[in-house]
């Protein structure tokens, strides 16, 4: 019988069952027929052969494990990948396409700030050039608006100072007209009316004097007509400042009235006018110098942007790590591209460069979730890369992956974990550049510890249905079936609760037909 196994994956206390087809037999199953190979045949040496009673040719390896007390660890064995612990992608920053001149040599190690890639710039200093004459054009632009603009500031001021100034002008007219010439316009006509009326009185009794006087023949006739025709002209002058007064009151006060009123709403209306007509048009100066800055705004952040574009065509490490392309890495599509060299077309956002800093290095592991349960963070690893034989290294579980990656279209219903494994820094130049990202690398997560139990070899415990079973010698060339009752278990030894006792020997293979004793 083989020991089955899916690629190197352990079994712990309850490990996966696999039927073997034929009898309904079932076999615990384990992850590497090497290790158990190999351990077998150490076992087998120490624990002895009794050639004189084995089943089977002399010259096959030992069928025979004596059962006896022992110590084993528990670990969950699983293969995985290197990568680093802190690694940067550097990406193509030119918009556009364009394409790489120079280039460092993949595998190199570089410090922060080396250049990794000189990308064709010739297109975007001619596009700089342009941009920079329309910068210089908008900045004239915006200076022009930002001179109108004063300009029309210093012109509003100024009308508006002279349409107030008017409108002062105006008011003062009308409070000069109402508080001065109206009131002394009003007592003019009073004191002519008064006038008039003494003048009436007076000449009334200079005419009865003449009269009297003419009688007596001290005056003549023509005389006393004088003075009656005085008489007559005041009492003509006494109407006149009657209908002066009137006409002042009717016609010449409303008239007057109107007109420095009108003079100061005028007044007020072209300082409206003003202030609404220099605000529109300082508006508009404001908008156009709004609009020149906006531009100017546009097109130094245009040219920023190329002065970036033209800095980005030089790709620098960004930190300390190990030249990798990046279409010798990632995704198969990435693998399978054009490969990164001089002369290849590029596009904005594209992956070019990955940078593992390979002084700290991890071992992702690919850990089956039905022994997942078993891991923890904190669990020490023996990790051993291919590359580096014999040489293993101490890490511990730093991550435990929290989605299961498919197997798949080969074995579509495989579910594996990543479980992170943190190896020791490495200080040696040396030793650093030895490990490199994607080595295959091989992990025994140490998950428990079995103290002096008795234990016998995972192959030689067999499932029908749920009872476990050994077989036992029988005699020469026969065995027996032994019922079990198994506790925890590696990928080497199963712990046996009941059924064995230190001193018996089970097969480590399933039986030929005919060996096993019935009953």
């Amino acid at each position: 019988m083989r020991w089955k196994h899916n690629r190197t994956r352990t079994s712990l206390a309850g490990p996966a069952i696999r039927r073997r087809g034929g009898a309904g037999t079932w076999v615990i199953a384990a992850t590497s027929l090497t290790a158990v190979i190999a351990l077998g045949v150490g076992i087998l040496s120490r624990s002895g052969s009794e050639n004189d009673d084995d089943v089977g040719s002399p010259s096959q390896a030992p069928e025979w494990f004596t059962v006896d007390h022992r110590s084993f660890d528990l670990t969950v064995v699983a293969t995985g990948e290197l990568e680093a612990k802190r690694q940067v992608e550097v990406k193509n920053r030119v918009q556009g396409e364009t394409t790489i001149v120079e280039l460092v040599e993949e595998g190199t190690s570089v410090k922060a700030g080396d250049l990794l890639m000189k990308l064709a710039d010739d297109d975007i200093r001619e596009r700089i050039e342009q941009e920079t004459l329309r910068v210089e054009e908008s900045r004239a632009n915006k200076v022009a608006a930002e001179q109108n603009l004063a300009i029309k500031q210093s012109e509003a001021s100024s009308d508006r100072k002279a349409a107030e100034l008017k409108l002062a002008l105006a008011k003062l007219e009308l409070d000069k007209w109402t508080r001065g010439t109206v009131p002394q316009k009003r007592l003019e006509l009073e004191l002519a009316l008064a006038r008039a009326q003494s003048d009436v009185e007076r000449t009334a009794r200079d005419y009865v004097l003449s009269q009297e006087l003419f009688d007596q023949k001290f005056i003549s006739e023509s005389e006393k007509d004088d003075d009656y025709i005085q008489m007559i002209e005041a009492q003509a002058a006494i109407q006149t400042a009657k209908l002066n007064i009137e006409v002042y009151e009717q016609y010449s006060y409303p008239m007057d009235e109107r007109k420095f009123t009108s003079d100061v709403e005028q007044a007020k209306g072209e300082v409206d006018r003003t202030l609404q007509k220099n605000e529109s048009e300082l508006e508009r100066l404001r908008a156009d110098l709004e609009s020149k800055t906006r531009s100017l705004a546009i097109r130094e952040s245009r040219l920023a942007d190329l002065e970036e574009q033209l800095e980005a065509t030089d790709v620098r490490a960004p930190q300390e790590g190990l030249v990798v392309y990046a279409t010798s890495a990632g995704s198969r599509w990435r693998r399978g591209s054009e490969p990164i060299q001089q002369g290849r077309r590029v596009r904005y956002n594209e992956s070019l460069v990955i940078l593992p800093d390979t002084r700290q290095m991890v071992a992702v592991l690919r850990v089956h979730e039905a022994m997942l349960p078993n891991v923890e963070i904190g669990q020490d690893v023996a990790v051993t890369i291919d590359a580096r034989p014999g040489l293993p290294m101490n890490g511990k579980v730093s991550q435990i992956g929290v989605m299961a990656e498919e197997g798949g279209w080969l074995n579509p219903q495989l579910r594996e974990y990543s479980v992170r494994v943190d190896l020791p820094p490495q200080t040696d130049p040396d030793e650093s550049s030895g490990l490199k990202p994607a080595m295959r690398c091989r992990g025994e997560i140490l998950v428990g510890r079995v103290e002096n139990a008795v234990a016998v070899p995972v192959q030689s415990v067999f499932t029908e249905g749920d009872n476990r079973f050994c077989y036992l010698r029988a005699g020469r060339n026969r065995v027996r079936k032994c019922s079990v009752k198994i506790g925890r278990a590696s990928d080497t030894f199963v712990e046996i609760h009941e059924g064995l006792s230190d001193g018996d020997r089970v097969l480590l293979r399933n039986p030929r037909p005919g060996e096993v004793v019935r009953g």
